[in-house]
């Protein structure tokens, strides 16, 4: 495994150990708001935290197949850092949903659906795969 995909399976399970002990505080800390009929916010908390996984999967495609960027010192991004890149904004998206899964529990929505937004998030941080880093293309240039 090269050193790109040790640190994304790091990061990747340390998002799904911080999902898991969000599910874990809503299953078992309750909420001090009542629970009722599902708000205009809590919607729209639902829809901003569904279209997060759709954002982050588009993105993750954009950012690998994209053209080079040019960083901070002048240096283009190589195709690999590239990969890490999306890969990660990916995973924080994906827990981005399950923390508006917490946010829906603290504003007291059903339980139901904070812990289906928490389960939606770390499933995506599992089962959505990273692939292989991408090759490094050696030019013949010498330029």
């Amino acid at each position: 495994m090269v050193r790109e995909q040790k640190m994304l399976r790091i990061i990747q399970i340390v998002f799904v150990v911080f999902g898991a002990l969000q599910f874990l505080n809503v299953h078992f800390i309750p909420s001090n708001v009542p629970t009722g009929t599902l708000t205009l916010f809590q919607g729209l908390v639902v829809v901003i935290a569904v279209s997060d996984n759709v954002i982050g999967i588009l993105l993750q495609r954009i950012l690998v197949k994209g053209p080079g960027r040019i960083s901070a010192v002048g240096k283009a991004a190589t195709l690999a850092q590239r990969w890490l890149i999306a890969n990660v904004v990916r995973l924080a998206l994906s827990l981005s949903t399950s923390l508006f899964g917490l946010v829906l529990h603290m504003t007291g929505s059903p339980n139901w659906l904070a812990q289906a937004l928490i389960g939606l998030g770390i499933l995506f941080m599992v089962v959505v795969s990273p692939g292989k880093p991408p090759a490094e293309q050696v030019s013949s240039s010498p330029y």
